[in-house]
């Protein structure tokens, strides 16, 4: 009997340590964001419009939870652009808001001039071709200029602005010239 009492002893202090560790893993990931959860709210957020399609996030790991608290996770846009979104925690439970970090959107040039393009055909200016920079820095309130071409060969350039952080080209701001 001493001996199956040993065993017994054995398979339980086992356990306890398989236990042991569960807990201190679990802990372990209590006390950090859901990275995963993070990245998915961002991919589902307001923050995708017709120029920034957001096709994939990565937000660190490590992150404390900490109501309030904010971290910055690495976005990908569609047609190859990217921008960096700042997460704020608004809870300890994985809840966040979402918004771009100033300055850190930058959109494939394409993207814009189709954006561009259709302004000037509601405007009445059709067939025409805008070349902006292969990529462009989104900042509000900054004027913006790229030149154009008609169908009929006429060249000129086009101002605009965006209406927000996310790229949106304000619409009421195109001007040919």
């Amino acid at each position: 009997m001493p001996k199956l009492s040993n065993r017994w002893s054995a398979v339980a202090g086992s356990v306890a340590v398989v236990v042991g560790l569960l807990a201190m893993a679990s802990c372990g990931s209590d006390d950090t964001v859901d990275a995963s959860k993070a990245e998915q709210g961002i991919e589902s957020s307001s923050l995708s419009t017709s120029t920034t399609q957001i096709t994939s996030a990565s937000c660190p790991n490590d992150v404390k939870k900490e109501k309030d608290k904010t971290f910055t996770c690495d976005v990908k846009l569609s047609g190859g652009g990217k921008a960096k979104v700042i997460v704020t925690q608004t809870s300890n439970h994985n809840t966040f808001s979402y918004s771009f970090k100033q300055g850190s959107v930058k959109l494939p040039g394409a993207t814009v001039d189709k954006a561009i393009e259709e302004d000037l055909a509601k405007s009445g200016v059709t067939g025409t071709i805008v070349n902006c920079p292969e990529t462009v820095t989104v900042a509000v309130g900054k004027t913006f200029t790229c030149p154009f071409t008609t169908s009929a060969g006429r060249q000129g350039q086009v101002s605009f602005t965006f209406s927000n952080a996310s790229g949106t080209v304000d619409s009421s701001s195109v001007k040919e010239s």
